[in-house]
């Protein structure tokens, strides 16, 4: 129990911390379209590619600390996935919203003989998904897996994904190395999001970061989750 509970305070902390990287990337993407622009020419390049130095402005600062090679390349991915997402995707939300109001207030001078004494302060409204910096319960480890996701798409109403064209994909996927697991997943993501499934960015980050030393548990886990969900399909 001892030695199980520092590693379950580690995994929510990773999580939580993935969570926050996509917020703070979702938020770059609302907030600026060049910074978007910025973003989404790093798809399918490595670090050192000319048209990823953009992005080193926006997303260095927001890597974790002692981040190596691989685990920058498996942020810098994610967020070229989510800058990739059409314009419609960025629309305000209430967050920013209320960031837009609160900058307003601040230029608006306050009026003479106004009294602010006894006015309470704002409540901050905890994240709508859950998150917050305890991070996730023990008891879901993983969040939705890609696997999943394309599996969702395959049962998807409406414009739906062909189920042999998803199992063709989800098996490519599983076989890829760690450079191409990060070149063939803009296409599977473009699949994916024709259908209005939404994606975890999150979990996906997660499963990056981790895919050189456990894309073996990570592949079982996408094709289970891939092959329970289009069952319904099939049967």
């Amino acid at each position: 129990m001892t030695s199980q509970a520092p590693e379950a305070g580690k995994r929510r902390g990773r999580r939580a911390s993935y969570a926050d990287f996509v917020r703070d990337v979702e938020r770059l993407c609302r907030r600026d379209p060049g910074n978007r622009a910025a973003l989404r020419a790093g798809l399918r390049r490595d670090l050192d590619h000319p048209r990823a130095r953009p992005m080193h402005r926006l997303l260095t600062t927001r890597l974790p600390e002692q981040c190596d090679d691989r685990t920058a390349q498996a942020h810098y991915t994610v967020a070229s996935l989510i800058a990739a997402q059409p314009r419609h995707a960025f629309a305000l939300d209430r967050e920013d919203d209320e960031d837009t109001a609160a900058e307003q207030d601040e230029r608006i001078p306050q009026q003479s003989g106004g009294s602010t004494e006894g006015t309470a302060p704002p409540e901050v409204a905890a994240p709508e998904d859950g998150s917050s910096d305890v991070g996730l319960p023990d008891s879901t480890p993983y969040g939705t897996s890609f696997g999943a996701a394309l599996g969702q798409a395959v049962t998807a109403k409406g414009a739906s994904m062909r189920l042999s064209a998803a199992e063709s994909r989800v098996n490519l996927l599983t076989r890829q190395s760690v450079r191409g697991i990060h070149l063939h997943l803009p296409a599977a993501v473009n699949q994916v999001r024709a259908t209005g499934t939404p994606i975890d960015w999150g979990q996906l980050l997660a499963d990056l970061v981790d895919w050189p030393h456990r894309s073996g548990r990570i592949s079982r886990r996408w094709l289970q989750d891939f092959y329970r969900i289009t069952a319904r399909v099939e049967g």
